[in-house]
């Protein structure tokens, strides 16, 4: 089963929302409180057999005058829903261009939309419904359980029993040999706790193993049936899931959540709609690896099979989780602040997003992003970004939802293009050495993205040097020698200043002039390109100075002293308008 189609009206923080998931795997990110969590409890209120209470709280701003109104459409259909006997009569088309008719044309997929609706009662209604017919039809959760759904939120124990209705009962069999099963298995407890030798029982708990290691769990020993009796004595939900005769509700979290996760989808066998609220919950990040990797293997492994595929909605705030679902399932929610109305967008260039995955993915969080075009930038950056905060009532950019990326360099007018059609408000703070294309200024512009960049056709490097002191020059200087070795950073300016020998070169900068016939400034800027060669032959032969995120980072105080003794200066001009967009 696949969701082709979700409506939301009046659900708790979201007021509309229309969107068609148009892939099997989606990587739901966006900004603390846009709905993510909400989108899945939506889909799960109306696809899950289980009943569900509402209050006022689950209306839209608590008015229930207005009432919850939210329509799935589901295709990739099970035979037991598309059987006549079922709803056969409601079957809709959905076509190849995402378009739901309700008279199914030959070449359209057949779906059904199941609507759940809320009113003043607080009595929900679940129906599956088409407009050419005047009647819906009653959806039962023994209906609802058809659609196949899989939900993983926080830590739900009691699938891990073999309890009335929990996922363990359901793999031990179908439903009415499962309950003879289980009537045996609790009559054999109380005679003998020799619960492995229940094969039905014994079976699962293999099975379950087997689910839950694919997965990542990690399992001490083996899975196995295990009595577990409390003041109230033995009921349905006394034998549960034991690891080595622990009982699996003591394992840690994130291997009870993933053994949750792998029981429930197993025990679906036509493709189940699996949603998985932030996955990174409890799981340490080569398990979070692990896990999505195995999920995306087993759609991978039902395409080639010609089986159903189903369909994986996470939600996530982890950025090994992002860069592990990749561009290709990355949807990011937009809310409007006013209206609480939530739009989806999808990359339509997931390439553009790629470098952003590989190099800081977890900028993806933020609301606003500043795109610079290297690494010498974003280091400076985050280093400034430190003395900020006295000047922003001890702010932080963070605070504001602001977060600074990596464009990697070519590649970053692409990048803050794509950003701002996903919806991020996003500028590009560059270097002025090469100039933007008169195309790429444009789109730019059109986009609605700023560009900051130095006056004067500047590197930051060049930035830096032209506007120190003779001070602050030399400890640059001594901060390169430090980094890189003076014997390295001697030799490349002798050979750069012929008319200097290392002698002098190894005196206090200030000196330096009395013996060149260049000027000062001349020997800043020769000292500049020395830093962060231009030139090809340069590029290929020298190491930059700079140009490494933590480097950048250490150099941020001496930089900020700079700014501030020559505030008219283009590197301070530059950093006060990347503050204030951050901040704004």
């Amino acid at each position: 089963m696949q969701i082709r189609q979700l409506s939301v009206r009046n659900f708790r923080g979201i007021s509309t929302l229309d969107w068609s998931p148009n892939k099997t795997f989606c990587c739901l990110i966006g900004s603390g409180d846009c709905g993510k969590s909400t989108l899945l409890d939506a889909i799960e209120a109306v696809l899950s057999p289980r009943w569900f209470i509402f209050m006022e709280s689950d209306f839209y701003r608590c008015n229930s005058r207005e009432p919850i109104e939210i329509k799935v459409t589901v295709g990739e259909l099970s035979r037991a829903l598309l059987s006549d006997e079922r709803f056969g009569l409601f079957i809709r088309g959905w076509s190849s261009t995402g378009a739901l008719r309700d008279e199914p044309e030959d070449d359209d997929e057949p779906v059904l939309t199941a609507r759940l609706t809320v009113d003043a009662t607080m009595e929900p209604s679940w129906e599956v419904v088409c407009d050419r017919i005047d009647d819906p039809r009653t959806l039962s959760n023994r209906d609802r359980a058809l659609f196949g759904l899989v939900r993983l939120a926080g830590d739900d124990a009691r699938q891990l029993t073999w309890g009335q209705g929990s996922i363990l009962a359901k793999l031990t069999g179908d439903t009415d040999e499962a309950a003879g099963r289980l009537a045996e298995a609790y009559r054999s407890a109380r005679d003998s706790a020799q619960l492995n030798e229940i094969d039905a029982l014994a079976q699962a708990a293999a099975s379950a193993e087997s689910f839950a290691k694919a997965l990542g769990a990690y399992v001490q020993g083996k899975y196995a049936p295990g009595l577990e009796l409390g003041r109230s004595g033995l009921s349905s939900g006394s034998i549960a899931l034991h690891d080595d005769g622990v009982p699996l509700r003591l394992a840690g979290l994130g291997t009870r959540r993933l053994a949750t996760l792998a029981i429930q989808k197993s025990a679906i066998k036509e493709g189940a709609i699996v949603l998985v609220d932030e996955i990174e919950h409890g799981l340490e990040p080569h398990r979070i690896v692990g896990a999505l990797s195995q999920l995306k293997s087993d759609q991978v492994h039902a395409r080639s099979h010609n089986l159903p595929v189903g369909q994986i909605l996470l939600t996530t705030h982890s950025d090994v989780a992002l860069a592990e679902a990749g561009s290709d399932a990355m949807m990011v929610l937009n809310c409007d602040a006013p209206s609480r109305s939530v739009a989806i967008a999808t990359p339509d260039t997931p390439e553009a997003i790629r470098p952003m995955l590989r190099f800081m993915p977890r900028a993806l969080f933020a609301r606003r992003i500043l795109v610079t075009e290297g690494n010498t930038e974003v280091g400076l950056l985050m280093g400034l970004r430190e003395n900020w905060v006295a000047a922003h009532q001890t702010e932080p950019i963070e605070q504001r939802g602001a977060a600074i990326a990596d464009g990697n360099g070519s590649q970053a007018v692409q990048i803050a293009l794509q950003l701002a059609k996903l919806g991020y408000k996003t500028a590009i703070y560059r270097d002025s050495d090469e100039t933007l294309a008169p195309g790429q200024r444009g789109d730019l512009t059109a986009a609605g993205v700023p560009v900051i960049e130095y006056e004067g056709k500047l590197n930051t490097e060049m930035a830096l040097f032209s506007a120190a002191s003779d001070e602050h020059v030399q400890a640059l200087l001594d901060f390169a020698r430090n980094e890189h070795g003076r014997s390295s950073i001697d030799a490349t300016l002798a050979n750069e200043l012929p008319d200097l020998d290392i002698d002098v070169i190894e005196t206090p900068f200030e000196n330096w002039s009395l013996f060149s016939e260049l000027t000062p400034g001349q020997l800043r800027a020769t000292i500049a390109e020395v830093a962060a060669p231009t030139s090809a032959n340069n590029k290929k032969n020298r190491r930059a100075w700079f140009k490494d995120q933590r480097i950048a980072r250490d150099l941020a105080p001496l930089a900020w002293q700079i700014a501030t003794s020559n505030p008219g200066s283009a590197i301070a001009r530059a950093l006060a308008a990347a503050e204030t967009w951050l901040y704004a």
